[in-house]
């Protein structure tokens, strides 16, 4: 299973202090926000909102920190309405647009998911996690052409763009040009030698080639690196079906679930163990 590079902007503004209380509220929800303490992210941001003129210039960032905040929250009703706010504060900002695209294909909101990518690129058309984001939702949806367009127009402006070139070896993985996505997953480890991410889709490559030895070599070491990397658990866990190792699978699949991860294609893969 390989691990696609999306971005999401997560509290990265900047905000002005115009009180104690306030800016300790501020300070506070970022900081909960960076111990992935979500909740409380949420309530002081809600609460940093209240504090607030209606009319201050960082109002919309509040609530674009709110709406991430209640995404990794599951929330993401609650989510939209928070990006919609920060949208009318501050229309036509390519922040808010990407990750209101974002959670639209969440959503499974496609016209308006492309509708919003398209808006932000017509502000900035150089803007490398649109165009990352745009691209992983193409080839979701079988559009390999405008998926591998928008990566080399990334790739034009920033060659050594990691989270292009690697989404680029995965669509090829996806078209069967294994040597090709080899290729490029070695040239991107000889930069990043102990990225997990990177070792593990060099596995995945292995694992399509049917080379299983290989493949499990670069996933364990993938996860050596990061024991808490919950996509090298489903990629070892379909190693281990290939080579009929059930009960290990469903392991690995179970560990990968508790660890996060969501897809559906890992409780379709665990239900194949049972």
């Amino acid at each position: 299973m390989k691990l696609i590079l999306l971005f999401i902007v997560a509290s990265v503004f900047t905000v002005s202090t115009y009180g104690q209380t306030r800016s300790e509220i501020i300070k506070k929800a970022g900081i909960c926000f960076s111990q992935k303490d979500y909740d409380c992210a949420e309530t002081s941001y809600k609460k940093a909102i209240e504090m607030s003129e209606s009319q201050q210039d960082d109002l919309y960032i509040l609530y674009e920190n709110l709406g991430t905040a209640q995404r990794r929250n599951e929330k993401r009703n609650e989510a939209m309405e928070s990006y919609n706010m920060a949208d009318k504060l501050s229309p036509n900002n390519p922040f808010i647009l990407t990750n209101r695209a974002s959670l639209k294909n969440q959503l499974k909101d496609i016209k308006g998911a492309l509708e919003d990518y398209a808006l932000s690129l017509n502000i900035d058309s150089l803007n490398e996690e649109t165009l990352i984001n745009r691209s992983h939702m193409y080839k979701v949806m079988g559009d390999t052409v405008a998926a591998l367009k928008d990566l080399e127009r990334v790739l034009k402006f920033k060659p050594k763009s990691l989270a292009a070139r690697n989404n680029y070896a995965d669509v090829m993985m996806n078209k069967g040009k294994y040597a090709e996505a080899m290729k490029v997953f070695d040239e991107l480890l000889d930069e990043h030698p102990n990225e997990p991410i990177l070792l593990n889709n060099k596995g995945d490559v292995y694992l399509k080639l049917k080379d299983y030895e290989k493949a499990m070599e670069f996933v364990n070491k993938a996860i050596k690196i990061k024991s808490t990397y919950d996509v090298a658990y489903v990629t070892r866990g379909e190693i281990y079906i290939k080579m009929g190792e059930l009960a290990k699978a469903k392991k690995d699949f179970q560990k990968a679930i508790k660890l996060g991860c969501e897809e559906t294609k890992v409780f379709k893969l665990l239900d194949k163990c049972n």
